[in-house]
């Protein structure tokens, strides 16, 4: 039996469906690349912002008509994620035969089979599996720590489709790593739902990052988002004194107004988060800080969006992720007044566009001359190595060979080019 997998949404979705591809293998199903013919696909959704979920179920109407087109036999649909969560996706959805809440996750390759058998449907005709050779081969591989948040701002569905937080065994996440490391991945991207609520007894976050390096094995470690006003500083201290761990710190903003903030609930206030700032670079001057930025939330003025594009024109961050702000049925935001019009928050968020293209230039300016380490994953047309540095940089490295991919190498950049990338 074959099985392929669509997935939406974030690093976590990502690492997830890994896990549930390993499930499957072990019970001894093929997994194949996602455009393949296949018994089952699973598709895993997301819920985060509207377009994000209606991707995931637009996809899942679509597989069996595109099948029947190609004259192919329909798969099974598994529909898993976020978005099963979400009170919009719980009604019937055409095409999918099978809806897998988050109490069941862990088990998806179990109950897929499960229903297969009640069903008693035979594995379809079809054809021979591609050469292993011509699949994609990644060259970073994603951890999760955690899955889960208590934060509850106003704006997020998270917490009501992941649920709180729970985090996985210290022992078990190390163990991990170590295979991953020796498996050959250059580097490990520790990820969560919400890291910072990393807990294993009394240990932490931060402990379970310098347990981490101190594995022989590992070569190299990046971190994915990380919640401002939680334990950003421990881990500012450590990335400071420990090489393997990559100079990128992304911590999501939201905001650059005060009042904006307090309707969001988040937990610190424009100039707490800049005084975190100040200390990240007083530490690590050349560290690459990304973040998150929320355009056209309910009551953001145009004074107020003002104040948002003078604090990020303020500080040094070399990216930005802009969202127009979504409303999610059942969170607080969705029933507040003073709502944006569509068409504000698209042309909010493509000024702050145009500020990070300025801003992430202004920032890779600063490594022309100077060696940095990029992890290779391709190489593209032009045989140039493509990657990314440690300061979360794309890269085109000259003179790579195909057996140079997946290894990190160092180079000197003598330019940036057209699309930031530095050359």
């Amino acid at each position: 039996m074959r099985v392929a997998f669509k997935t939406f949404g974030c690093r976590l979705n990502q690492a997830e469906t890994e896990q549930f591809a390993a499930d499957f293998t072990s019970a001894g199903w093929h997994v194949v690349p996602p455009a393949a013919p296949a018994d089952v696909v699973v598709i895993h959704g997301c819920a985060v912002t509207h377009t994000a979920e209606q991707q995931g179920l637009q996809m899942a109407r679509s597989i069996k008509r595109t099948a029947r087109m190609a004259g192919q036999q329909e798969p099974f649909v598994a529909l898993v994620g976020c978005v099963v969560e979400a009170d919009a996706a719980r009604r019937a959805v055409a095409g999918v035969d099978l809806l897998v809440t988050r109490d069941g996750k862990d088990r998806l390759a179990a109950i897929v089979q499960a229903h297969l058998s009640a069903r008693a449907l035979p594995a379809h005709a079809l054809p021979e599996l591609p050469d292993p050779s011509i699949r994609p081969r990644r060259k970073r591989a994603l951890l999760k720590v955690q899955d889960g948040c208590d934060f509850f701002c106003s704006y997020c569905i998270v917490p009501h489709t992941r649920g709180l937080p729970v985090s996985r065994p210290w022992q078990q996440v190390l163990d991990e790593a170590r295979a991953l490391s020796q498996a050959g991945f250059s580097e490990l991207v520790v990820t969560g739902c919400n890291m910072a609520c990393y807990r294993d007894g009394t240990r932490g976050l931060p402990d379970l990052l310098a347990a981490l390096v101190s594995i022989a094995e590992v070569p190299r470690l990046r971190l994915g988002s990380i919640e401002p006003a939680t334990s950003e500083l421990e881990i500012i201290e450590l990335m400071s004194s420990c090489s393997k761990i990559c100079r990128h710190l992304h911590l999501p903003l939201q905001s650059g107004d005060a009042a904006t903030l307090r309707r969001m609930r988040r937990r610190y206030t424009p100039e707490s988060y800049a005084a975190i700032v100040q200390a990240a670079m007083r530490r690590l001057p050349d560290l690459g800080l990304g973040t998150d930025l929320i355009v056209g939330f309910p009551g953001e003025s145009d004074e107020s969006f003002a104040r948002t594009i003078q604090f990020v024109e303020s500080l040094p961050f070399s990216n930005l992720h802009v969202f127009p702000y979504s409303a999610r049925p059942g969170t607080t935001a969705a029933e507040l007044p003073e709502a944006v019009p569509p068409a504000v928050r698209k042309a909010r968020a493509q000024e702050l566009l145009r500020l990070r293209e300025e801003k992430r230039r202004a920032f890779a300016l600063q490594f022309v001359g100077r060696p940095v380490d990029v992890l290779i994953e391709r190489l593209d047309t032009d045989g140039f190595g493509c990657g990314w540095s440690g300061a979360y940089l794309d890269c085109r490295v000259p003179g790579i060979s195909r057996s140079q991919r997946g290894r990190i190498v160092r180079f000197t950049p003598t330019g940036v080019g057209e699309s930031g990338a530095l050359v």
